[in-house]
C-alpha cells in the first residue's frame, strides 16, 4: 500500500491505492469498495477520485478501517481530508501546519517544508536569481543588501541553504553558483497555498515600488474596464501570451545584471449575481 505520509491529497493517495490493488488483486473494483465499505454507490470512490465528489471524515473512517489504517495513519487521513477539502488559504494553512506536525521528521514532511519555503518568502526567487549574477564571494552581507529593500543577512544564508537543499542552485568547481533546471515537485495544494503567499507578498512589493523607484525605473500602470465574460476570458489569454513573450525574451537575454519582478494582474472589481454565488 502507497505511505500515506507521502501525500497531502487524498484523492492521489486513494488513486494511486485503487491503482495498486487493481494490479495486484484482479476482482478489485469500485463495486468491491464499495461493498466492503458500504458505499450505497459504486461510483462514489471513482468520483471522489476524479473531483466530482469531496470524502468526509465519517466516509474515510470506512476507507481506512477496510485499509486495516492503524489509529495514528487514519489521524494522518482525517488531516489530509481537512487539508485538501478546506477553501480558504487560511484553513488551508491551519491544516497543512498540522499534516507537517503528524509527519514531522519524514523524508516527504522535510521535502514538503522546503518546497512550501520557497513560495513562503518573496526574497528566494530572488536570491536564486542573484547568486548566479552577482560577484558576490560568498559575503552575506552584500548579497543581503544588493535586494530591495534589503533581507537580513541570517535570511541570505537560510535562502541559499534552502535553494541548494532544493538542487535549485549548484556549485561549480571553482565555487560559483549556477542555477539548476529543478522544478517545485511537491503535491499541489501545498504549491498553490504557498504560491497564494508568495502572490501577496509581491504585490506588497509593488506598492513600496511606486515611493521607492523613479518611473523611468518601473513601469506600474493600471486600467478599469467594462468587459464581457467571453472578452475576460479572452483576456486571460492575451496575459498568458505576453507571459510567455517576457520568459521568452528573458531567456534569450545575454549577461543580465540587474533583477525584476514582473507582477500581471487582472481582477473583477463587479461581478454579475450569478457569477457570485
Amino acid at each position: 500500500m502507497p505511505n500515506i505520509y507521502d501525500y497531502t491529497d487524498y484523492r492521489l493517495f486513494l488513486k494511486e491505492y485503487y491503482e495498486e490493488q487493481k494490479k495486484n488483486k484482479p476482482y478489485f473494483s469500485y463495486q468491491y469498495l464499495a461493498d466492503h465499505c458500504k458505499f450505497r454507490s459504486k461510483s462514489f470512490i471513482y468520483k471522489v477520485i476524479k473531483g466530482e465528489k469531496a470524502l468526509t471524515v465519517e466516509s474515510a473512517l470506512k476507507i481506512g478501517k477496510f485499509m486495516k489504517l492503524k489509529k495514528q495513519d487514519l489521524d494522518y487521513f482525517e488531516a489530509i481530508i481537512h487539508f485538501t477539502n478546506a477553501k480558504s488559504s487560511s484553513e488551508k494553512e491551519y491544516h497543512f501546519k498540522k499534516i507537517q506536525n503528524m509527519s514531522f521528521g519524514t523524508h516527504s514532511a522535510i521535502m514538503r517544508q522546503n518546497q512550501y519555503e520557497y513560495f513562503n518568502h518573496w526574497y528566494n526567487p530572488v536570491i536564486r536569481e542573484l547568486v548566479t549574477i552577482l560577484d558576490w564571494k560568498n559575503d552575506y552581507t552584500l548579497l543581503a543588501n544588493s535586494i530591495t529593500p534589503p533581507i537580513t543577512v541570517w535570511d541570505a544564508k537560510r535562502s541559499v541553504k534552502l535553494l541548494l537543499d532544493l538542487e535549485m542552485i549548484r556549485i561549480d568547481e571553482s565555487g560559483n553558483y549556477y542555477q539548476a533546471d529543478k522544478s517545485i515537485t511537491t503535491g499541489n495544494d501545498v504549491v498553490h497555498l504557498a504560491i497564494h503567499n508568495y502572490q501577496r507578498q509581491t504585490i506588497a512589493r509593488a506598492v513600496e515600488a511606486i515611493d521607492l523607484f523613479e518611473r523611468d525605473k518601473r513601469e506600474i500602470s493600471t486600467l478599469t474596464v467594462s468587459i464581457s465574460e467571453n472578452g475576460a476570458k479572452q483576456l486571460k489569454q492575451e496575459i498568458a501570451r505576453f507571459r510567455k513573450q517576457i520568459v521568452s525574451l528573458v531567456s534569450d537575454d545575454v549577461e543580465p545584471d540587474r533583477i525584476y519582478q514582473i507582477n500581471l494582474q487582472a481582477f473583477p472589481m463587479h461581478q454579475p449575481k450569478k457569477d457570485t454565488k
